[in-house]
């Protein structure tokens, strides 16, 4: 896999956002009660979410995996007591003992990996034998989609955000479906990278396309669709729009 980290044009506020969210990450750590030994970092970037969970549960080993050299550095700086690699054949521990961690990786895995790539990361993910898997991501339900909602669609142009609306749909084409709107409203805020985040589908995956993934040899022991708080407030804040429909998933499975 070869994700360019150059797309990202502020790494900064890149890396603030993940910080934001490192409490929301760590969702499963209290919602599995098999014993295991090793926790993986799928996506680790800089270690933040390690350095957080190695201050609550510092009984597991901690192995972060990473694409990005530079992301690897700047976590094993962070986070020294922990193993961090780039290549993933090297990290060398018992898979089955073990629950891999991959926040908002899968959307971007999509996004920019080619068709090969993206059946690497599904045998890594689901054929690898780890004893849980913990899956954090947006995504949006073939259920909830609908016509736009013509009310919404106003309240952005009335709040201002017509420019970035039609820079959305230039990429995207003309915003019809509930879907593509809920797909703009994520990335709306995110201005300083904008030319990286208006292009990347944050929606490349729906949950059922999830959900048809997972293999007999895992059941789902958590599931929780649900929208970010903070998204909510920033949306009523910014254009009164009250978002029902969910923009994220947390999946967790648990070998059979």
């Amino acid at each position: 896999m070869n994700i360019d980290e150059n797309r990202i044009a502020d790494l900064e506020m890149y890396l603030t956002r993940m910080q934001r969210s490192v409490l929301d990450k760590m969702f499963f750590i209290d919602k599995v009660f098999e014993p295991f030994e090793n926790i993986v970092d799928f996506g680790c970037a800089n270690g933040e979410l390690i350095k957080a969970l190695r201050s609550m549960c510092s009984e597991y080993r901690y192995i972060g995996y990473d694409i990005s050299e530079e992301m690897i550095e700047a976590a094993k700086q962070n986070v020294p007591e922990a193993s961090f690699y780039t290549d993933w054949n090297a990290i060398d521990i018992p898979f089955e003992k073990s629950l891999i961690n991959v926040s908002s990786v899968i959307h971007e895995v999509w996004s920019y990996c080619s068709r090969e790539d993206i059946e690497e990361f599904r045998e890594r993910l689901f054929g690898s034998g780890f004893k849980y898997i913990a899956i954090r991501d947006m995504m949006f339900s073939d259920a909830q989609d609908r016509p736009a909602d013509p009310a919404q669609l106003e309240a952005v142009k009335r709040s201002g955000y017509s420019e970035l609306l039609e820079s959305f749909e230039s990429i995207w084409g003309r915003v019809t479906t509930q879907k593509q709107l809920v797909h703009f409203l994520l990335k709306y805020k995110y201005t300083n990278n904008w030319e990286r985040e208006v292009r990347e589908n944050y929606f490349p995956v729906s949950v059922e396309e999830m959900l048809g993934m997972i293999p007999d040899g895992y059941r789902i022991s958590y599931f929780e669709p649900f929208t970010l708080p903070y998204l909510s407030w920033q949306l009523r804040k910014d254009t009164g729009i009250e978002l029902k429909e969910n923009t994220h998933i947390k999946i967790i499975l648990e070998r059979r």
